[in-house]
């Protein structure tokens, strides 16, 4: 160690890098110092540990501070000045916001097991008294008479009285998006101390933190506009990743302009008891819990208090060089890789997984799975969340399935495995999986949208609407009638879908996804501006919202608008450069505008992204030829048919194909399996048609023309193609009907070769 009087000051710095003041130095150099036989610990190899049967340091994980300058250091030095510290008589501490000062009075916002922890009887507090510590060190005492609490919400306002001039905070009450950044704030409890801590993470938007959160104390409530319809006991609906700690409570959630969102109080968790203990512990495993802005604003008045600042205007998109910055400060987090305890690994894994360090929270996993704790369920769940966002299913699914070998029960490891089933299109075990989670948790909403889900994809939809019914009974929230809408339509019961969008819409005005459905179901409908107008809205609400510029693209080219579409098109792929649909689609639009090598180029791309992509591959043919290319063409679809045995579209195609290259029969084969897969394919009557009749069957063809106008009377080639045969058997005037129509129709549609190659048929025939 470090003997006193040393003859040289170099030894006296913190771990941090930061050196005390010259006072302080001085006053450490009458002392002996020593290193704790823990710190050496965790220094020391785990084999040796293990040869030498040495004791695991218990080292509580303590995420150091990290030093920001720039943007990121000024927003820091913003949220100090608006937060301080709750100390308790008991002594705990908590976290608050400043929101308001009246002369010399200023408001403080918390949670409200901060300044009441609830003794044995429901519905009173401990007799503790509180104090405040303010940025600038002073402290203050609340007066017990100005703490104000909300039955049923974890939030609570207390008061306290100062002279001096502390800034106040602004309030910002807008629709969070997913993965926007955020930040939290406050003084955690970490050992006999209480330091500032400033941590970066992101967040999810309402709808989608509810869904991925791993508690199940949903409740709906029945506060008017209090509070969502739905949310977790106390009013949380908040899900971010930022690292909180004990004593964060009641500070600040805060958007990239320092203003606050929501206010801090909760983290998803385990038990966990630990090999060497009898002693049960609770261990960070998940994400982080906050109430939104927008709950203790509907209760201000209850709380008898208001905020001074709140504003409504989202945060602006931040640009990439500020992006790189948080991704730097994240990736500077000390997260210490020394020897601990089973427990504290696991809690080292959350933090790093948290921070998006996936390969890093891995090896941390893995470090608790060696000491083989009674726990070890959760370090296999762990390690499924790290592996699972490093996008390597297979391990995945290892490594959830020895959680659920380990603990039967866990019901969060049979959810998130049912996903990953899923994911990887293992329908069956992913229902089985979630049939296993909702027998152990029969009251879990979340669970039975993951069923509903599940059997959407193996085409039991009517099943799948069972499940979501059953889900909006346990929690009528937004998002499950959102996905009622879409089994609805499924089922072909488009008003039903609309009346479950309208509902989610009237649950969440800012429910982007709702509208994007909707859109999809008017279009269906043929309200085609009513879709326009959905989709406008989605877009609003969430301009990276990809789903709605692909969809809005695909109206748009049916109403003629095709630079519209492709600008739409080039949108969705900017915003996610993986959207094969969109690449499909804006192949469609290029090939219409005569682009074939364009076209070319998108299906490519979407069959690079997605390789099981039946329909690139059948449009690939379809421009393939169209230039000549037949075999390619052939080949595509094939590889279509192959992937999707039942993509009528493919038979059709390879149909007329077949036709082109003399296999009439071969063509007629791929007709009538097109036929029967969808009854209601008008192009495969219609290219069935113009083989029969080149076969001498000019009445087979007549009734294939027929059939394909009775399916869709907009399609011009059927007309232009029964008046051919028509003059073949003497008809004329019949004839002349049909070559009349299909003008109208190519001239509606914008065909101007072929409507003008109709009029010539017509004046030949008049002649």
């Amino acid at each position: 160690g470090i003997s006193s009087y040393p003859l040289v000051n170099s030894g006296y710095v913190y771990t941090n890098g930061k050196r005390p003041t010259n006072t302080e130095i001085q006053e450490f150099r009458k002392l002996s110092w020593g290193i704790p036989i823990k710190t050496v610990l965790a220094q020391v190899r785990p084999e040796v540990l293990t040869a030498y049967n040495l004791p695991i340091p218990d080292i509580k994980q303590q995420i150091a501070e990290v030093p920001l300058t720039g943007w990121l250091g000024e927003l820091e030095a913003k949220a100090k000045q608006i937060t301080v510290r709750i100390d308790s008589s008991s002594g705990a501490n908590g976290s608050g916001i400043i929101i308001a000062k009246q002369g010399d009075i200023y408001t403080v916002l918390t949670a409200a097991h901060v300044v009441c922890k609830p003794p044995d009887k429901p519905g009173k507090c401990e007799p503790n008294t509180y104090k405040i510590l303010t940025v600038n060190g002073k402290q203050y005492p609340v007066e017990p008479s100005t703490i104000k609490l909300e039955e049923g919400v974890d939030l609570a306002v207390v008061k306290f009285t100062s002279r001096e001039n502390y800034q106040v905070a602004t309030l910002a009450n807008y629709p969070i998006k997913d993965d926007e950044y955020m930040f939290t704030a406050g003084y955690p409890r970490l050992g006999e101390k209480s330091p500032w801590r400033f941590t970066l993470g992101q967040i999810y938007s309402q709808e989608q933190g509810l869904l991925a959160t791993t508690q199940s104390d949903f409740i709906s409530n029945s506060l008017s506009k209090a509070q969502a319809a739905v949310s977790l006991t106390g009013g949380y609906e908040l899900v971010y990743s930022s690292i909180t700690f004990g004593g964060m409570s009641g500070g600040p959630v805060l958007d990239s302009q320092g203003r606050v969102i929501g206010i801090h109080g909760r983290t998803e968790g385990q038990a966990a008891i630990d090999n060497n203990s009898s002693s049960k512990e609770t261990i960070q495993l998940g994400n982080s819990l906050g109430i939104p802005v927008s709950t203790f604003l509907a209760l201000a008045t209850r709380l008898n208090t208001q905020a001074q600042k709140v504003e409504t205007t989202p945060t602006p998109e931040l640009n990439q060089q500020k992006v790189r910055t948080i991704k730097t400060a994240i990736l500077s987090v000390d997260v210490s890789q020394g020897n601990t305890t089973a427990s504290q690994w696991l809690e080292r894994g959350n933090q790093l997984w948290r921070l998006r360090r996936y390969s890093e929270a891995i090896q941390a996993f893995d470090a608790a799975i060696k000491q083989k704790p009674k726990f070890i369920h959760l370090a296999y769940y762990g390690k499924g969340l790290a592996l699972g966002s490093s996008g390597k299913v297979p391990e995945t699914i290892t490594a959830l399935q020895q959680a659920v070998k380990s603990q039967p029960d866990f019901v969060p490891a049979w959810l998130y495995l049912s996903a990953v089933y899923g994911y990887s299109n293992q329908l069956d075990k992913a229902l089985a999986a979630i049939n296993q989670a909702i027998q152990l948790q029969p009251n879990n909403p979340n669970l039975y949208n993951q069923k509903s889900a599940v059997l959407s994809d193996l085409k039991r939809y009517k099943e799948a609407a069972a499940a979501i019914n059953k889900a909006i009974e346990l929690s009528p929230r937004a998002g499950f009638y959102t996905n009622r809408g879409l089994v609805r339509a499924e089922l072909g019961d488009k008003p039903g879908a609309i009346d479950d969008y309208n509902q989610a819409i009237k649950i969440n005005p800012n429910d982007a996804q709702a509208y994007n459905n909707r859109g999809n179901v008017r279009d269906d409908l043929g309200d085609k501006p009513g879709a326009i107008d959905d989709y406008n809205l989605a877009i609003k609400i969430n301009p990276n919202l990809a789903q709605a510029y692909n969809n809005r693209g695909i109206v748009r080219n049916e109403l003629g608008d095709k630079p519209g579409a492709i600008d739409d098109y080039n949108q969705a792929i900017k915003i996610n450069p993986n959207y094969a649909k969109a690449y499909n689609n804006r192949g469609i639009v290029r090939n219409e505008l005569g682009d074939k090598q364009g076209a070319i180029d998108d299906y490519n791309q979407a069959i690079k992204i997605n390789p099981n992509y039946a329909q690139a591959y059948n449009n690939r043919g379809i421009v393939r030829n169209e230039l000549g290319d037949k075999q390619g063409a052939i080949d595509d679809y094939n590889l279509a048919i192959k992937i999707n045995p039942n993509l009528a579209l493919a038979y059709s195609n390879r149909g007329g194909v077949r036709s082109e290259l003399g296999d009439k029969q071969g063509a007629i084969d791929d007709f009538n399996q097109a036929i029967k897969i969808n009854p209601n394919l008008a192009l495969a009557y219609n290219n069935r048609g113009i083989v029969r009749s080149e076969l001498g069957d000019k009445q087979g063809a007549i009734d294939d023309f027929n059939q394909a106008i009775k399916i869709n009377p907009n399609l011009a080639n059927a007309y232009y193609n029964r008046g051919n045969v028509r003059d073949d058997l003497g008809d004329k005037q019949g004839a002349i009907d049909d070559f009349q129509q299909a003008a109208k129709l190519y001239q509606q549609q914008g065909k101007d070769e072929d409507y003008q190659d109709a009029l010539n048929r017509i004046r030949k025939l008049q002649q």
